[in-house]
């Protein structure tokens, strides 16, 4: 059984998108939250911060404006949970 799930990162220039991720945490409007596989579905705002993505090899960081976040999970294993992260801006930050 698979402990990752697929994140999108789209603006409405540029999409970053990540088929393994282990975790990551996002900036909410009540405070930073973390995500990871079987999340319950959510939508949730966000607002002007610093996303972070653990995948099973790296963790990679961008500084993000407000937005959504789309959280579909499934319990079932054939069928792949997905995060959409819809935000105006998003940069990779340096390592």
């Amino acid at each position: 059984m698979s402990k990752s799930f697929k994140l999108e990162i789209v603006t409405p220039i540029k999409t970053f998108s990540f088929d393994n991720v282990t975790y990551a945490k996002c900036p909410g409007v009540n405070g930073y939250f973390g995500i990871m596989k079987n999340h319950t579905n959510s939508i949730i705002n966000l607002t002007d911060g610093i996303i972070s993505v653990k995948t099973d090899k790296d963790e990679i960081k961008f500084s993000c404006s407000y937005g959504i976040a789309d959280i579909n999970s499934d319990s079932s294993d054939d069928i792949e949970d997905k995060v959409l992260l819809l935000v105006e801006n998003a940069e990779e930050l340096d390592k």
